[in-house]
This record gives C-alpha cells, sequence and structure tokens, in this order.
C-alpha cells in the first residue's frame, strides 16, 4: 500500500462517519482548527495528532479505542507529565500540581495547541478552587478553557455545537462549581443539557460512559420532591452503563444514588442486591485506599486506546530481521538519524517514517485499526466480537463473526489474518479444534517454526495486541494439556517485554491485563502462590489506574483463594476478600467467575451460603 493510502485512509473514516451523522466540516473543527486545514486532514494531506484526532472523533460520538495509535516519543512525554498533573490533583497534592504546571511540557507545543491550553486551564481551576479556595476564579478557568473550542457556549448552549467526551468534562466541571456556590438551578440546567447530549449524540458506549455517568451523578441530588422515579431511573442507567463496561469511575455513588431515590419504589430484592454490592465495592475501595475523588480525577486521563511508541517499534522490528541501523537506513536517511528516532530523541518525518516501516515490511500506520478497513462501523462490531469473546458468549461471538466475514473484504491480508486468528480462537472455545490443531494455527498465524517461541531470539520483536493474543491462544493449549511450565515460560517474557518498554502499562491495559490475570493463575495452578499474590496485587493496582473493574473479580478471587491454601490471612480476611470477588462479579456480570467463586466458598466455608 502506497504512502498516500495509508494517510488517507484515516481521513477516509472521519469523512464516512461525518457525513453519516450530517456534520459539516465547519460544525465538526470549530475552535479546533480552520476548515482549510480539516479538509487536508480528509483529504490525507495531513495528519492530525493524537489529541486531534480523538477530539474528532469524540466529537462524531465515537471512541478512540477502536484504533491503536503510534506517538514519537515527544508526544508520549506530554503524555506522562498529563498523567502526573492527574495524580496530584486527584491526591490534592496542590504544591505538586502547581510546580508541574510550571514545567515545560506546559507551554511546549507538541500536540494540539488549542487543546493544550485547555488542559492548563482545567488545572488551573482545580488549583484555584483545592488550593486558594476561589470558586469565582475556577469558574473563570474553566469558562476560558470552554470557550477556547466552544466559543459562546458558555452564554447559551445551543444545539449548532459538536462536543467531545474531555470538552463536557469542562463543563461537568464548571457544574460542579456553580454547585459550590449555592447556584443550583443554574448548574441543574446545564447538567439536564449535558445528559440529553450525552444520550442523543453519543452512539458508542464507550464515548457516553465517560460522559453520561458524571453528569447523573452530579444531578440526581439536585432533583425535587417528586422526581424520585427519574432519579431512580437515571441512576440505574448510569449504572448499567457502568457495569456494561467495565468502569469504576462515579459507580459507588451513583448505586447509593438509585438506593436514596429508590427508597420506597424499589423491589426489595434489587434493594438488596444494590446494597450488597455497593458495602462490597466500598470496603474494597478502603482497604486499597481507593477514595472516589481520586478516581473521579484519574478519569481526566481515561483512555483505552492502545499506544505504540514509534521508536521502539522500529528498533525492535528491526532486531527481529537481524537489520543494523546502517542497512535499515540506507537511502531512508542518516545511521544517526535513526538512532536518534529509536531512542526517541527525534520524530521520524512522515516520508523517513513510511520509508521505513515499508523496508521493515510492515503495514502500521499512525492510526492502524485491528481490520484494515475506512468503515468505522466494521471497527466497533469487531471491538463487540472481542468483548463477546472475552465474556465467553459465544453464540454472539460466531454471529457478529459471521456478520463480519460477510461485510469486511477478505481478499485484503491483514482482514484475512485478524478474522482466522479470531475464528480460530471461537473455535477452540467451542471445543472445536484440539489444543494441538490450536497450538499449530497460532503458531502459524505468528509465522514461527513449531515451538519457536521457545527460543529468545523469537522475544526481540514487538508485540502488539494480535500477537499477544494470539501467544494468549497457544497459553491456553497449553494448559489444557497440562504443559503449565511452557505456558508461564510465554506469559513471563511478555510481562518482561511490557517492562521494558517506556510505554506505562495503563497505556496498553487490554493487553497488559490478559497476561498479568493469566500470569496469576498459572501461579496459582503450579502452586507458586507468592507470585500469585504477587502478580493479583499488580492487577489490582492496574485497574485502579485504568479505572477499569471487570477483572478485579477474577483478581480477587485468585488472591484469596491464594491466601486460603497458605493460611497467611485470617479466615475472616480471606472470606470477606472472596465476598467482594463475588458482589462485584455479579455486579458486572461476570458469570465464569462467580460460579467458581460461589463453589469454592460452599466446598471450603459455608455450604448453604445466601449471597442475596
Amino acid at each position: 500500500m502506497v504512502i498516500e493510502d495509508l494517510m488517507k485512509k484515516t481521513g477516509d473514516i472521519l469523512c464516512h462517519i461525518r457525513q453519516e451523522k450530517g456534520v459539516s466540516q465547519e460544525q465538526l473543527c470549530q475552535g479546533l482548527c480552520t476548515k482549510g486545514t480539516y479538509s487536508k486532514y480528509e483529504y490525507g494531506m495531513l495528519l492530525p495528532d493524537c489529541l486531534l484526532m480523538q477530539a474528532f472523533l469524540q466529537r462524531l460520538g465515537k471512541a478512540a479505542d477502536k484504533l491503536v495509535r503510534l506517538v514519537v516519543q515527544e508526544e508520549y512525554n506530554y503524555f506522562q507529565w498529563k498523567r502526573e498533573v492527574l495524580t496530584a490533583a486527584g491526591q490534592e497534592d496542590m504544591a505538586e500540581l502547581v510546580r508541574l504546571l510550571a514545567e515545560p511540557e506546559a507551554v511546549s507545543i507538541v500536540i494540539n495547541q488549542k487543546l493544550q491550553q485547555q488542559f492548563v486551564y482545567r488545572m488551573q481551576a482545580i488549583a484555584a478552587d483545592r488550593k486558594d479556595r476561589d470558586t469565582a476564579k475556577s469558574i473563570q478557568y474553566l469558562k476560558e478553557a470552554a470557550e477556547l473550542t466552544m466559543p459562546g457556549i458558555c452564554r447559551e448552549w445551543s444545539d449548532k455545537y459538536w462536543i467531545s467526551v474531555e470538552e463536557m468534562h469542562i463543563l461537568l466541571e464548571l457544574a460542579e462549581e456553580l454547585l459550590k456556590e449555592e447556584r443550583e438551578e443554574e448548574a441543574a440546567k446545564l447538567l439536564g443539557h449535558i445528559c440529553k447530549y450525552a444520550d442523543g449524540h453519543y452512539d458508542d458506549y464507550e464515548a457516553k460512559v465517560k460522559v453520561y455517568s458524571r453528569a447523573v451523578n452530579l444531578l440526581w441530588p439536585l432533583l425535587q420532591k417528586g422526581q424520585e422515579l427519574e432519579g431512580m431511573l437515571l441512576c440505574k442507567k448510569a449504572v448499567e452503563l457502568l457495569c456494561w463496561q467495565g468502569i469504576l469511575y462515579d459507580l459507588s455513588e451513583l448505586m447509593r444514588g438509585y438506593l436514596v431515590c429508590g427508597r420506597n419504589m424499589s423491589s426489595a430484592e434489587e434493594t438488596i442486591r444494590y446494597r450488597k454490592q455497593l458495602d462490597a465495592l466500598l470496603e474494597m475501595y478502603q482497604e486499597y485506599s481507593q477514595e472516589s475523588r481520586g478516581l473521579s480525577h484519574s478519569r481526566l486521563f481515561y483512555q483505552n486506546q492502545e499506544i505504540y511508541l514509534i521508536g521502539e517499534m522500529i528498533q525492535r522490528f528491526r532486531s527481529q530481521k537481524s537489520i543494523s541501523q546502517e542497512q535499515l537506513s540506507e537511502e531512508i536517511c542518516a545511521p544517526e538519524t535513526l538512532s536518534r528516532i529509536e531512542s526517541g530523541k527525534r520524530s521520524p518525518s512522515r516520508k523517513h517514517f513510511y520509508a521505513l516501516m515499508d523496508k521493515l515490511d510492515t503495514r502500521h500506520s499512525y492510526y492502524n485499526g485491528r481490520l484494515d478497513t475506512d468503515d468505522f462501523h466494521l471497527l466497533e462490531k469487531y471491538k463487540e466480537l472481542e468483548r463477546a469473546l472475552a465474556l465467553k458468549n459465544l453464540p454472539e461471538a460466531r454471529r457478529l463473526m459471521e456478520e463480519l466475514k460477510a461485510e469486511i473484504p477478505m481478499e485484503n491480508e491483514q482482514n484475512r489474518r485478524t478474522l482466522e486468528i479470531t475464528e480460530n480462537q471461537i473455535l477452540f472455545a467451542e471445543k472445536q479444534l484440539s489444543p494441538d490443531e490450536y497450538i499449530a494455527r497460532c503458531e502459524k498465524a505468528l509465522n514461527c517454526e513449531e515451538g519457536a517461541w521457545r527460543k529468545e531470539e523469537f522475544w526481540k520483536q514487538f508485540f502488539t495486541k494480535d500477537k499477544v493474543r494470539v501467544l494468549n491462544g497457544i497459553n491456553l493449549a497449553l494448559e489444557k494439556k497440562s504443559r503449565r511450565e511452557d505456558s508461564i515460560f510465554i506469559l513471563e517474557h511478555l510481562l518482561e517485554q511490557f517492562e521494558q518498554s517506556k510505554v506505562h502499562l495503563a497505556d496498553r491495559y487490554g493487553s497488559s491485563m490478559l497476561i498479568v490475570v493469566n500470569l496469576s493463575c498459572c501461579y496459582g495452578e503450579q502452586g507458586n502462590l507468592e507470585k500469585c499474590l504477587e502478580m493479583c496485587e499488580k492487577g489490582i493496582k492496574l485497574c485502579f489506574e485504568s479505572g477499569r473493574g471487570v477483572r478485579l473479580s477474577k483478581l480477587l478471587g485468585n488472591k484469596a483463594e491464594a491466601l486460603h491454601i497458605t493460611a497467611n490471612a485470617s479466615e475472616e480476611k480471606c472470606r470477606r476478600y472472596f465476598e467482594w470477588a463475588y458482589y462485584l462479579g455479579d455486579l458486572m456480570e461476570i458469570r465464569q467467575s462467580t460460579a467458581y467463586i460461589d463453589s469454592y466458598y460452599r466446598k471450603h466455608y459455608d455450604p448453604d451460603v445466601v449471597w442475596y
């Protein structure tokens, strides 16, 4: 594929969604860039930076998690700084927040200047509120942030605005500050607009959940007497949305809202269920020192898009092919330039990047879908397929697979390979492939000889999300054959690769968590309970850092079982971990996890347990 085609695919994705939504170029880019610049993005003449691309997709009601993003070191350094800023804000360490806002990253332009300044205004608003106790000043900063990209919105809400998730968070924070000034009517009106907009415009659950749940959490305490039913239904819808996406932000507060609003209306059975699940969640937060406010500020950074560093990827692809820097850079750039690109000290030009990708025989662009398509709906459908597989919903996974095979161009090598990998996973789960057959197909997908993953040379390559998934498939098949040492060998090597990277584990959450959870299971089954507990703690910490709770049930259950076997904790503590695991798994509908916990608990603690 030529460079122009790779560039144009990104623009085509934006163009198709925009036209389907009936949004003009002027509406979509309002406040972010000129129409002329935006047109160049759609025609593939320019590439938007990662935050700008995210803003465009979010304004169209979509989430960027369907795409893998390649970033240069300079961009990633900005994200790392941003994470530190948000951590300081979440921990209410105002001295550290002020110090960080004075660092060069606050003003050095590596991404869209308006979006960068917008973030600084938001953090200055937090400092004004928490450090100076000046709510009026905080409101002023938030209004300046909003007006940067949504001119006029603070004077009057209008249907002319197409608003991203990040822009919505500015408005949500503004509503919070208005409440502190006892301007409840003004705040309630703004929150009502936000709820209606999020519910109507964000058709991607991953985008909607980041706004709707927070808006409802702020709105329900403002509802008047006689509006309890409305409050109960709003809270229940928000809780279900959070649980569907496996997200922790605002979850405990919205469950409490449901119980308060539905005090005299919800069924006794549902009230008991919510109460026990909420108690478990709050006890778990207390155990791990996770206050809801800290989680709330982490939300400002939360994203579920997998990130790869360009320099790391080039270096590993080159190492895998045993090509020297001199050989790879020949006729492209100076070897010294390539060395600086790999170390992250220099960003490659667009021309050099694609020339290097071509010479390394890889099809990576700056934005990559798991499927090679400019139809975002197919990327969303593939994401649904992944979720169905994760939840062991094989009929749904099979249905989605057949639809994708009928809709996606299968003559395309990337599409054919991606769907073959996924179909093999379904066939193995359906027991239509033996472990040996599945291992053989996985090794073929990795283009490696039988058992080549045992050789250290194999681990020099760059491991994308798809490669991690295929290697985990080999791990699962090896487990079926009781070849636990080989399973652990694969998972340990993958974790080592991830921990050696400059990319934070939370920025590759899906892949990282798959490795950590399965390692905790393998260590437990091997009898290495100390390492099992170590992986459980690593995974639980990662869940909180990422605001994701879907894996917590499994990790808490593994931890409880390991502590029970080693007798390193009291019976009461073990019971408590099992109970948290059960209630959280039930809340997020992780049926396989809750079934196992229920069975183990009945066998070892209480055969007549009544969970609700």
